[in-house]
């Protein structure tokens, strides 16, 4: 019953307009038909002897024995000579009862005007009394007679003695309006016949959809919880409802990372991979959100572009994507080179590089492997994967991570296409840490956001504080949600040089982790590996200073700041170009 009341509510626009087209074909098929008008007339039933005296009840019992005479040609050739005109010039509709419980006689006309059903019901209660008479005079007459009893007067209220008469009473009145057709009636029923093929039609759709509409279907296909649900924003950005979606969806990624962190006790959860089952369904921007809000906690975080074939982690973050991943599993660069350090303190991002020829290959590789053993020791790792459906990449990750993050795109994802990625994971034991909803609709209360939408104005208060940019009060309030302490911005560089336990120590030009040191994190480093490296660009996010400053004050960065964006050091380019593979070249993009 609640799963009904489900399916009304969410097509309730199938019933409006099921409704709506129905009435409207209802009345717009009574329009077609010809106006009709009824007149009636009304006549008594009497029994006739001496006198004219009240029918008693054989007397009604015989006069409806009379009625179906109303139609036939003796009653209309009446009717037409009564009226001076041909019986075929007469045009309608006759009918003829006795009234229940009653002496009364009630013919009824049907005609196209209003003139002709008058003429016509008056004409008939005359003309059936007529014929009534005669019909009783001739039963009369063929009866036998007492030769003792003096002879009757005949005449049309009185024909025998003995037998009923119909006497005229009340004359039928010119209708003022026509009797049919009922157009509210027609246009209701219309309406009510719309109605039942609207939820006819939404109760086929609801058994014929294979796309995912509801959370509860999540959990069953792919076997895991839901970790969080995402709302679906609007691309203009702009409206109450998109900012409440913003802030929403915020709260939705830092729910994410809680299940994360508690989706495994007996297995401790570093490396993280994001997929999806076909294209489109939102996986890289749930691993940039993701990495995001992990990188707000405090918790050190790199993305890993493993979408070696569509690669999208790099532009997301506007970093540059030329030397990235495949050069590091390939040999031709140090890690060191690779890795982007991000505007967002503790977020850093190990672009997907050139697309090479073998992908699959290379993320299976023991390179890959010992990559990930090495960077999982000082970072929390994100890996964006391929779609499941669409390469084999996604299979050949999910056995070198800890788990996955199932992305579903709600009303679009298929779920005969869940089940084949559930199947294909399974084949390789993959690990399914729980299912990410995206794309899913506010006003659903079903969803889940109900309750995000009763406290929006609590949302959109704490959302506007995380986001705003001026002043030490927009750090102090971001600092606040994130569970962050603001460090002055004097006190950088000595915490910079002070390690971490069990993390990196960070020097400068070079940053040593647990297995070993490695190349400073530079926009474009030098392709000999005995020059010096230059320092780490950081892009700062729109040309306000005091925003770049608040954003410096939120967490001590794990390198110097030292050129401005944009700059490199003096023939850096040509070092840099150089330092890329053939194949990087020739695939990078403008």
């Amino acid at each position: 019953m609640l799963d009904l009341f489900t399916i009304l509510r969410r097509g309730w626009l199938y019933l409006a307009a099921g409704l709506l087209l129905g009435a409207l074909a209802g009345f717009g098929y009574a329009q077609t038909l010809a106006p009709v008008y009824t007149s009636q007339a009304t006549g008594f039933i009497a029994a006739t002897g001496t006198a004219v005296i009240a029918g008693s009840d054989e007397a009604v019992a015989r006069a409806g024995a009379y009625m179906p005479l109303i139609n036939t040609s003796q009653v209309r050739d009446e009717i037409a000579k009564e009226a001076g005109v041909s019986a075929a010039e007469l045009h309608g509709s006759l009918s003829a009862r006795v009234v229940p419980g009653s002496t009364l006689v009630e013919v009824t006309a049907d005609a196209a005007d209003p003139k002709s059903a008058l003429k016509l019901a008056n004409g008939a209660l005359h003309a059936l009394a007529k014929v009534v008479a005669h019909i009783e005079q001739v039963a009369q007459s063929a009866a036998p007679v007492d030769p003792s009893l003096p002879p009757e007067p005949k005449s049309a209220t009185n024909a025998a003695p003995g037998g009923i008469a119909i006497v005229p009473m009340d004359e039928a009145v010119a209708p003022t309006r026509p009797s049919a057709p009922n157009k509210p009636l027609i246009a209701g029923i219309g309406g009510g016949a719309g109605l039942v093929l609207g939820l006819i039609a939404l109760l086929l759709r609801r058994a014929m959809d294979v796309r995912v509409r509801a959370h509860t279907d999540v959990a069953a296909l792919v076997g895991a919880g839901v970790l969080g649900r995402v709302p679906r924003m609007r691309k203009s950005g702009q409206g109450r409802n998109a900012a409440l979606a913003r802030a929403v969806a915020h709260e939705a990624y830092r729910q994410i990372r809680t299940g994360l962190r508690f989706a495994s006790v007996d297995q401790e959860v570093r490396v993280v991979m994001v997929t999806s089952a076909n294209l489109g369904e939102g996986k890289s921007e749930t691993t940039r959100a993701l990495a995001r809000v992990l990188a707000e906690s405090g918790q050190r975080t790199l993305v890993i572009d493993g979408d070696l074939r569509r690669p999208t982690i790099a532009k997301g973050f506007e970093i540059d994507e030329a030397i990235g991943l495949s050069e590091v599993l390939s040999g031709q660069v140090p890690i060191g080179s690779a890795i982007r350090r991000t505007e967002e303190a503790n977020l850093f991002v190990l672009p997907a590089g050139g697309i090479p020829p073998n992908p699959s290959e290379m993320l299976g590789s023991a390179a890959f492997q010992q990559l990930l053993t090495r960077l999982r020791q000082d970072f929390f790792i994100v890996v964006d994967a391929p779609p499941v459906l669409a390469v084999t990449d996604a299979s050949v990750l999910s056995s070198v991570v800890d788990g996955l993050v199932f992305v579903v795109a709600m009303g679009r994802t298929r779920r005969v296409e869940i089940v084949e990625a559930r199947t294909q994971l399974e084949q390789v034991r993959a690990r399914v840490l729980g299912v990410v909803l995206n794309l899913v609709s506010l006003r659903g209360g079903d969803n889940g956001y109900g309750y995000y939408r009763k406290n929006s104005r609590y949302y959109m208060k704490s959302h506007r504080a995380a986001t705003a940019e001026d002043g030490d009060d927009a750090v102090d309030a971001f600092a606040a949600m994130a569970n962050l302490s603001p460090a002055p911005l004097g006190d950088a560089a000595a915490t910079a040089e002070a390690p971490r336990d069990g993390g990196a120590t960070v020097e400068e030009g070079t940053f040593t982790t647990s297995s070993g040191p490695a190349d400073i994190i530079t926009d474009g480093d030098a392709a000999d590996a005995g020059e010096e490296a230059s320092p780490a660009i950081v892009r700062p996010h729109g040309s306000n200073g005091r925003a770049a400053a608040a954003r410096a004050r939120r967490s001590v960065p794990p390198v110097e700041v030292a050129e401005p964006v944009g700059e490199r050091v003096d023939g850096e380019d040509e070092a840099h170009d150089a330092a890329k593979p053939r194949y990087a070249r020739r695939n990078a993009r403008p």
